[in-house]
């Protein structure tokens, strides 16, 4: 069965995006179901949950409309994208 989790290094990288993007979310109001959705996400991959880590981004992005400065949403839409192409497939999702 292929590993569906990032390597350390990779993982402390994706967190760094992770942080970065809910601390920008803090001068925002109504911004509270993104900043849960990325919360959550970080959560799921420090506790190597890749299924729940990549729902979570997806539901995110759904989010992303919250945002009400055009240049940071569509910042935080590259960056998500980019954390989801990062994640290798996790089982059974190929």
């Amino acid at each position: 069965m292929p590993d569906s989790s990032l390597n350390p290094a990779v993982a402390e990288f994706d967190l760094a995006r992770l942080d970065e993007m809910i601390a920008a979310l803090g001068r925002f109001r109504d911004v509270d179901l993104l900043k849960e959705h990325l919360q959550s996400a970080r959560q799921y991959l420090m506790g190597a949950m890749p299924k729940e880590y990549l729902l979570n981004l997806e539901w995110a992005r759904q989010a992303l409309d919250a945002v009400p400065d055009s240049d940071i949403r569509s910042h935080m839409d590259d960056t998500i994208v980019k954390l989801i192409a990062r994640m290798p497939a996790a089982p059974g999702t190929e």
